[in-house]
């Protein structure tokens, strides 16, 4: 029993990573827009603020596939 838990375990981080968008794109869009919209020309943003940009992107896209 303790080894269908850790395969489907498996399973579910292996479809988790599948579906994350990848993080240099979403980084540099970020970014450029966040520099377009600036008067400072080094933007810094926290790996949390790019996690939460990279999640709604992520359901936003699922969203519009679905409809």
């Amino acid at each position: 029993m303790a080894e269908a838990e850790k395969e489907t375990v498996v399973i579910e981080k292996v479809v988790a990573e599948a579906e994350e968008l990848p993080k240099a794109i979403v980084r540099r869009l970020v970014k450029d827009k966040l520099s377009q919209l600036s008067s400072d020309s080094e933007i810094s943003v926290f790996r949390e603020a790019l996690e939460a940009f990279s999640d709604s992107a992520r359901i936003f896209i699922h969203y519009l596939s679905a409809t």
